[in-house]
């Protein structure tokens, strides 16, 4: 753990990647020209052979980790995650494993429950300490088994590689959201929807309720009642006729469905005073 408000030191690592963890104040850090802020639950990895620095001094006391970790194989940069597939069991390949990648965002921020959980493991596997009085490093050995502390050093890989899979999560909920909102008219269908995004059907549901609290059928309906009222409002169709326009092909589960939602049938609305009922969009839900 480190504690000062100095300025990070100029180095190159040769063959080594340090991963750099913030629990408290902010690190300004440059690497291979691009400007790093590292706040607090925000971690950066800094790859073997590019120089890093400090561009600018903490302004107040700045605690964090860091871990030099290297590679057997060989690593290389990608816009994009790589997502292990595993091939199907054989008899060729009962005598040979597959390729096993790790992907890693090189810069991130961890969700707030899992600090207290990543300071420990990052803490458990620490041997140098700083003295930022003597301005020296402070080596000690590890009390831990080698096996405890390559556990430890793969359950904070497993925390940041988990960070990838839950933006995707997020984005998949929010391309789905956007489709339905300008597709509601279409008639839903899960396993198309799959096809679609080159998902499993297991996978678009547990990604929209993640991040809206519905089912996917549930935000489709939810979007086409909100069209719903605002024809409704406008008082120039039918009940019959706005259930067609929005997508409901019998108007009796249309008004069922409405109730469920606004708990006023479609008539009651009407001839109410106007209700403000939120859209869901990509900020509401978590």
């Amino acid at each position: 753990m480190h504690n000062n408000r100095n300025l990070h030191e100029r180095r190159m690592l040769d063959q080594t990647f340090d991963l750099i963890f913030v629990f408290s104040g902010t690190l300004y850090l440059e690497e291979d020209g691009r400007k790093y802020t590292i706040e607090p639950n925000q971690y950066l990895i800094l790859p073997p052979g590019n120089l890093h620095k400090g561009y600018k001094a903490c302004t107040s006391d700045t605690t964090f980790s860091w871990v030099h970790f290297y590679t057997t194989g060989h690593y290389f940069y990608s816009e994009n995650p790589i997502t292990q597939v595993d091939s199907k069991m054989n008899k060729t390949k009962y005598y040979k494993k597959d390729v096993f990648y790790i992907s890693l965002p090189q810069y991130g921020r961890i969700d707030d429950s899992l600090h207290e959980i990543m300071k420990n493991y990052m803490d458990s596997i620490s041997q140098v300490k700083i003295d930022k009085y003597q301005n020296e490093k402070l080596f000690y050995s590890s009390t831990k088994s080698q096996i405890e502390y390559q556990q430890s050093f793969l359950k904070i890989l497993t925390i940041l590689c988990d960070l990838r899979e839950h933006q995707k999560e997020k984005e998949l909920a929010e391309e789905i959201l956007d489709y339905f909102s300008s597709h509601y008219q279409n008639p839903f269908d899960l396993n198309q929807l799959a096809a679609q995004y080159s998902f499993h059907p297991a996978h678009i549901i547990r990604s929209v309720k993640k991040k809206y609290g519905l089912s996917p059928l549930q935000l489709l309906l939810s979007i086409r009642v909100q069209k719903a009222m605002k024809l409704l409002a406008e008082k120039r169709h039918s009940v019959g006729e706005i259930a067609a326009l929005v997508g409901f092909t019998d108007s009796s589960y249309f008004c069922k469905q409405f109730k469920k939602i606004t708990s006023l049938t479609p008539l009651q609305y009407r001839n109410q005073p106007v209700v403000n009922l939120s859209t869901p969009n990509r900020s509401e839900f978590h």
